[in-house]
């Protein structure tokens, strides 16, 4: 008897889902609905905090499991999958798969690069929550959670290419990894979305036998993501994305944000 695969949504967040000026989500909302009315799972997978995604999936009422942090960690709901599996730490509300590293560790290498390469480089730590809602048009509660790091610095740094090279080879050289978020640079352990992305559809494939795995998002950050995927789907926008890599599966879809992922979210379940 042949089984229906199931469809399991992976989405970034900023750029993707939500708009990238107004964090808002309002024209996902037919979507949105018909995810939930089908059960769909929707798994957020964003470079954002936990408290910062925790509020975010608050408002989208979404009970799911989420990724935090460029694949610092997974947060599974408790009880959310019916059989056991290994995890590292536990919550009240979590179980939860780190792939990261500390962010004092991660605090630690920044601190060493900036200091090793002498360039203006400035993280989310070198700012207070007024000085990052000003530089990154947040409201203040938008720049405290931002700042309640676990695995991951965010930096900026206005610099040429040849600068963000000599940034990236320190950090080869200290067993770390960089990726770019579209607007922020980043630096965090050997994670990444991909990664984390393939251990949750293995634990969906334990629940419902076979799945169906699709990826939605606009940035570098979200390759990997897109690699460990049956059908990525890459939100073409304003920055250069498609020259940097090569997927034979990949769809592009012209647009950003929430208008462009209702569209191609209502695609998917025509």
């Amino acid at each position: 008897m042949m089984t229906t695969p199931k469809l399991i949504i992976f989405t970034d967040l900023d750029g993707t889902l939500l708009d990238e000026e107004t964090h808002r989500f309002d024209d996902a909302q037919p979507a949105l609905r018909s995810l939930t009315q089908r059960g769909i799972p929707l798994i957020l997978v964003s470079s954002k905090t936990r408290a910062e995604i925790e509020k975010a999936r608050e408002t989208l009422e979404n009970r799911h499991p989420f990724v935090s942090e460029n694949g610092g960690a997974i947060f599974v709901p408790k009880t959310y999958f019916s059989f056991p599996f290994p995890h590292q730490k536990e919550s009240d509300k979590y179980l939860i798969l780190e792939l990261g590293i500390p962010y004092a560790q991660v605090l630690k290498n920044f601190r060493s690069i900036q200091e090793e390469t002498g360039l203006p480089m400035k993280g989310f730590s070198d700012f207070t929550p007024e000085e990052l809602a000003f530089s990154l048009h947040l409201t203040l509660e938008e720049a405290t959670l931002a700042k309640q790091r676990e695995y991951d610095e965010p930096f900026v740094i206005q610099s040429d290419v040849e600068q963000i090279e000599t940034i990236k080879r320190k950090i080869e050289e200290k067993g770390m990894a960089y990726s770019w978020g579209g607007r922020l640079h980043h630096l965090h352990g050997r994670n990444d979305k991909g990664k984390v992305v393939r251990i949750l559809k293995e634990l969906y494939e334990n629940e419902f036998l076979s799945v169906h795995t699709v990826a939605i998002g606009d940035s570098l950050n979200d390759v990997p993501m897109f690699a460990a995927v049956d059908h990525p789907i890459l939100l073409v926008g304003g920055q250069d994305v498609l020259s940097h890599f090569s997927l034979d599966n990949l769809t592009t879809y012209q647009g950003q944000g929430p208008h462009a992922w209702n569209e191609v979210t209502l695609g998917l379940l025509k």
